[in-house]
């Protein structure tokens, strides 16, 4: 028998998951009680993604989408120097994050060590090598050539993004 979470009394449940034995004052007051922390935690949630931004969702989708490059090339060695064991690998760009009409093409983005990304800011000879070597001299060169394209994206199609691909996420773990 569980014990009510308010008097810590033993009682009979009667419906599914109760945790307040009801028979109590207390007991029911604090069943109310935890009703309305639900509800806020609810509209607290809601009130704060309104008060999010575009900028906010963007940095969202960019970690979500890092996360999802990650564990696609977990079993592909760092794209510019080729070690397969390192402290930390991160999502590297061929042309830079900077150049928002590519910042979310999986073409653009590969599994790099930090050392390569951040030291040697993206090794981008041996990059383009390797990357030619997977998706082919004519995609390499459309992304160079489409760079400075722009990138109009809605709040809506931010969410959309994150949507697909923490489900992407969820099919790769």
């Amino acid at each position: 028998m569980p014990k009510c979470k308010c008097c810590n009394d033993k009682f009979e449940v009667k419906y599914f998951l109760q945790k307040f034995c009801m028979v109590k004052d207390e007991c029911i007051k604090a069943f109310v009680e935890s009703k309305k922390d639900k509800e806020w935690k609810v509209k607290k949630a809601q009130m704060k993604s309104d008060l999010l931004t575009h900028k906010d969702y963007i940095k969202l989708l960019q970690v979500t989408f890092n996360t999802f490059i990650r564990l696609r090339d977990k079993d592909l060695p760092c794209i510019s120097c080729g070690v397969l064991k390192c402290e930390e690998f991160h999502a590297g760009h061929y042309i830079a994050s900077t150049y928002q009409y590519l910042r979310f093409n999986e073409f653009n983005v590969w599994r790099q060590c930090s050392r390569c990304n951040t030291h040697l800011r993206g090794n981008l000879i041996s990059y383009r090598i390797e990357l030619i070597k997977r998706i082919g001299l004519e995609e390499v060169e459309y992304l160079e050539n489409s760079r400075h394209m722009m990138l109009e994206i809605t709040i809506p199609d931010i969410k959309d993004l994150i949507i697909k691909y923490k489900e992407k996420i969820k099919e790769l773990k």
